[in-house]
């Protein structure tokens, strides 16, 4: 009896990640159009919230000093921490780079509420939310 409950536990394992993946395809990102447009307006300041039950915080500065869809960035960590780094929209995705190691993280937005987003690492996992004023 013990080999079916296993398969009975794996399955309901296996419907419960299903059930997640699925809901995860269905949040809506936003268009390049909404992309574009929440951008569009001069430099930008976003508070942000991520990880477990949103402990980790800051403050993104998003310059427009380079072209309307990018330029440079600062995110502030605490009281004394600043790294610097970039930012660019292109198409749906924001690609934000911090610090000087490693390639751009990419990200598709989903609006909440008027200016305020979920952004998802490479369309998939859901990293942070952040409101702009």
């Amino acid at each position: 009896m013990k080999p079916i409950s296993t398969i009975l536990g794996a399955a309901a394992v296996a419907l419960a990640a299903g059930s997640f993946s699925a809901q995860a395809a269905d949040v809506k990102t936003m268009t390049a159009e909404e992309v574009a447009k929440a951008f569009s307006k001069g430099s930008m300041v976003c508070d942000w919230k991520a990880g477990k039950k949103g402990r980790d915080k800051g403050t993104d500065y998003y310059y427009k000093d380079m072209t309307a869809t990018s330029g440079n960035a600062d995110r502030v960590l605490g009281k004394n921490t600043t790294l610097q780094g970039k930012w660019s929209i292109s198409g749906d995705t924001l690609s934000l780079q911090f610090g000087v190691v490693g390639a751009p993280q990419m990200y598709k937005l989903a609006m909440l509420e008027k200016k305020t987003y979920t952004a998802y690492l490479n369309g998939k996992k859901k990293k942070m939310t952040f409101k702009c004023k």
